[in-house]
């Protein structure tokens, strides 16, 4: 059976529960486009997550501050969680757990995740490291009532780090369009066995038949998603 409906993102996008989904963007104002995904979850009493640059983080704040919730309450009391990153991949992956841990221990009705993919930059955390953790979230959204949505600004990532950031998302969102079924996703179990220099390898055998464009990778992929039947409207929050 399908597993159900979480939420819709725009007011008109469903999101299934347990989903991790890749949403690619262009430009900073859309990175805060799925405010109403934190805001929605805060009026549920959701435990949610905002992993973003500090800059990111104070954008976001206001946007949520000029809707009728209590952001700063929710701060305080740790439904609201935000963190610019953490610098080694162990302190992300105890980070990571103990928030599913206290969501859990605090019988939160869901988790919601979401993340801006430029916070492991001005950290230096290794990119290979990075898209290792996101291959394992894949996982750890399975057990517990939870959505993480990872944003990606098409203006600023690379090109070998797009690709690999499609590769760890079973689900994309891609101009607008949803991808329940990513054609280019690794599962987790193919994709971490593998060095740096093997995903590299698959990678680009991957990638060959759009002959590394990424303008036609995004078409073909916004292609499969136009093929999704359309689905009943919920409000924005």
């Amino acid at each position: 059976m399908p597993t159900p409906l979480f939420t819709y993102l725009h007011g008109r996008i469903p999101i299934r529960c347990h989903e991790h989904v890749a949403i690619l963007y262009r430009g900073r104002a859309e990175a805060f486009s799925v405010a109403s995904f934190l805001a929605e979850g805060l009026k549920c009493n959701d435990l949610c997550v905002y992993l973003a640059p500090d800059d990111y983080q104070a954008e976001m704040l206001n946007r949520l501050r000029s809707l009728p919730l209590e952001v700063d309450r929710h701060t305080r009391d740790g439904t609201f969680r935000l963190h610019h990153g953490l610098d080694t991949y162990q302190s992300l992956q105890e980070w990571t757990k103990a928030i599913f841990t206290d969501a859990e221990r605090a019988g939160a009705p869901s988790l919601r995740w979401l993340e801006e993919g430029l916070w492991p930059a001005p950290l230096a955390f290794p990119m290979p490291q990075f898209f290792e953790f996101h291959a394992l979230l894949n996982y750890q959204v399975k057990h517990y009532p939870s959505v993480a949505l990872c944003q990606y600004d098409l203006e600023q990532i690379a090109t070998h780090h797009l690709f690999a950031a499609i590769a760890v998302h079973r689900h994309l969102l891609v101009e607008g369009a949803l991808v329940r079924d990513n054609p280019f996703y690794i599962p987790a179990e193919k994709f971490l066995p593998l060095s740096p220099a093997e995903r590299e390898r698959d990678l680009l055998q991957l990638f060959r038949d759009v002959k590394f464009d990424v303008s036609k990778l995004l078409a073909t992929l916004s292609g499969y998603g136009q093929l999704q039947q359309p689905s009943s409207k919920s409000p924005d929050y």
